[in-house]
């Protein structure tokens, strides 16, 4: 019984001496890039993180939504990731942000810039959507005075 799976243990010796070299080269070319495609998620997911657009929500005195309303928007703020463009999960989140300013309560919804569009999107009739763009990179533009009499 052993003279017959001898011989098959030497030809897969044989087999596999050749074929180890190939497989350990094989093995780091997939190592690395799993590697770099890792690296390259994690980049372009801090990269959405840091640019993000926040849109103010603004309801009406009437606001009262209905659950189909809610259940319209929810998967309207699904689609966010879609529209983000390639961002991970991890980049392509939407956060809805509560704060109270000088006695006002204030909603805010913050996602991906990629994904403005949608977050721009009215999900409910009685509730406007206010962009709020960063105002201190822009410098008001100031003309010199023209010297001497007018």
């Amino acid at each position: 019984m052993f003279d017959v799976i001898h011989p098959l243990l030497g030809e897969l010796g044989a087999g596999l001496s050749a074929v180890v070299p190939y497989a350990a080269g094989a093995s780091s070319v997939v190592l690395v890039s799993s590697l770099g495609w890792t690296v390259h998620r994690a980049r372009r997911a801090r990269a959405a993180l840091a640019d993000h657009v926040t849109v103010e929500l603004v309801p009406t005195s009437t606001f009262d939504p209905s659950e189909a309303e809610v259940a319209r928007w929810a998967r309207q703020l699904g689609r966010v990731h879609h529209a983000s463009g390639g961002v991970p999960a991890r980049g392509s989140a939407v956060r809805l942000r509560y704060t109270a300013e000088t006695g006002k309560m204030r909603c805010y919804l913050e996602g991906p810039r990629t994904a403005q569009a949608v977050l721009a999107m009215p999900g409910f009739a009685e509730v406007e959507v206010r962009a709020q763009e960063d105002r201190t990179s822009i410098r008001p533009v100031r003309f010199p005075a023209p010297e001497g009499p007018a």
